[in-house]
């Protein structure tokens, strides 16, 4: 039995569950921008409370409601 840590995709409407490691499932992942991709990275190191890491969480919700 495995015991990694997951959470569901942040995309609403997404109801797959992912590793804890992973931001989103891979569709969603690679339906964000690569700017909004890097900026994911660039702030992984932070808390998920911290300023920077809410405004790419922000950042990927606007880029996803962009797109289809």
């Amino acid at each position: 039995m495995s015991h990694e840590l997951t959470h569901t995709c942040p995309r609403r409407g997404c109801t797959r569950v992912v590793p804890t490691h992973l931001f989103a499932c891979r569709d969603d992942w690679y339906a964000l921008s690569k700017p909004t991709r890097d900026l994911i990275w660039a702030t992984a190191y932070l808390t998920p409370f911290d300023p920077e890491r809410q405004a790419a969480f922000r950042a990927a919700d606007e880029d996803w409601e962009r797109r289809p």
